[in-house]
């Protein structure tokens, strides 16, 4: 009798399995006219489109799998009106392939098309996207949102993104962005082929660790940019910067395979960080438009500082690791060791480790 009971809720359980399965909601290229909410397991075939008057939710712990269609463009969630998609701690909202095992671009991802709506994605864990967030004029919020596996984990055009908590990993290219606005913080970026990639945009990093990124942590090509509170380690070039202007403060650029911070006629003030135990030159500078000021420098392979212009560069009141003019000096590349360069300006410098570094 024992052996029958476990047997019928063996089977019950079997059955109450298939049965929720079965019941799993399948869109195929489906348009949402009207407000809807998606929970437990969702399967989209082909796309599903949030039209401009429609509010799709998703609730926590839903499942949402966009299916592979032999012969037809990857399927993708597109939202023209609002998404409000918010999982918990231990019930994420996750979307992601149908396949097993999927590789990265095994579906197209999330498409915020022309919507300036109070867009919300908030616990969520997106997985092998071939972009996992595709912003075009649009404005979205991020809250503690894991992308990773994608090939673009997220890209905006022209687009709002703030993005607080999350992280982007094992991706092709973590954060792409033109013509935007990024504030993010307290995020990590983290072994991806390239970190961040921004064009003309206005960006914020607040307390973010760009980490062991197989190229740059950061390439920003005419940024209005602010950072700091931040980590750049462990990435082959830790930020790359050309044009633009703002500020890097109290942020630590560390154990970079190459150098740790190189602009290239950039505004940028530098100041209270720390450059330390990279294995190339830790600031490497073109032009004379950035001022560098109350920092330290220790440990590095290269340079301490590379002067690879024809200007003057101003770095006075920094600390680079002892008060002996003849070991600073040995640590910077200007004019007196390259005829083709000019001067680093360094005195007077610092005779201890600043204060508040990071």
């Amino acid at each position: 009798m024992k052996t029958l009971i476990i047997a019928c809720i063996f089977f019950c359980m079997t059955t109450i399995s298939f049965a929720a399965e079965q019941a799993s909601i399948i869109y195929d290229r489906a348009v949402l006219s009207e407000d809807v909410t998606w929970r437990g397991s969702i399967l989209v075939k082909g796309f599903v489109v949030v039209a401009p008057q429609a509010t799709l939710r998703i609730d926590p712990g839903t499942v949402v799998r966009f299916a592979a269609i032999p012969g037809q463009q990857l399927s993708n969630l597109v939202v023209q009106g609002r998404l409000h998609a918010v999982g918990s701690q231990d019930r994420p909202v996750v979307l992601k392939s149908d396949r097993s095992g999927p590789a990265r671009g095994a579906w197209g991802g999330v498409v915020m098309l022309s919507t300036e709506k109070r867009n919300l994605m908030e616990r969520c864990r997106i997985e092998n996207a071939e972009t996992g967030i595709d912003v075009r004029f649009s404005a979205i919020t991020l809250k503690a949102v894991s992308i990773v596996g994608a090939r673009i984990a997220l890209l905006s055009h022209d687009g709002v993104v703030q993005m607080t908590g999350g992280t982007i990993s094992d991706s092709e290219t973590g954060i792409e962005a033109y013509d935007s606005e990024f504030d993010g913080r307290d995020l990590t970026v983290s072994s991806c082929l390239r970190g961040c990639v921004l064009n003309k945009s206005a960006v914020v990093f607040a307390a973010s660790r760009i980490m062991n990124n197989q190229q740059a942590g950061i390439e920003a090509d005419e940024c209005r940019i602010k950072i700091t509170s931040g980590e750049f380690s462990g990435n082959m070039v830790g930020a790359w910067i050309k044009g633009g202007d703002g500020q890097i403060a109290m942020t630590r650029f560390q154990r970079n395979d190459r150098t740790a911070l190189h602009l290239i006629g950039s505004r940028i003030k530098v100041q209270r960080c720390l450059f330390a135990d990279n294995s190339h030159d830790a600031l490497r500078i073109e032009g004379d438009r950035a001022l560098v000021m109350n920092n330290a420098f220790s440990a590095n392979g290269g340079f301490n500082l590379f002067n690879a212009g024809s200007e003057a560069v101003v770095a006075r009141q920094n600390w680079w690791g002892t008060t002996d003019p003849a070991q600073i000096g040995q640590k910077i590349h200007d004019v007196d060791s390259d005829k083709k360069n000019s001067a680093v300006q360094i005195f007077p410098w610092l005779n201890e480790k600043p204060p508040l570094m990071p």
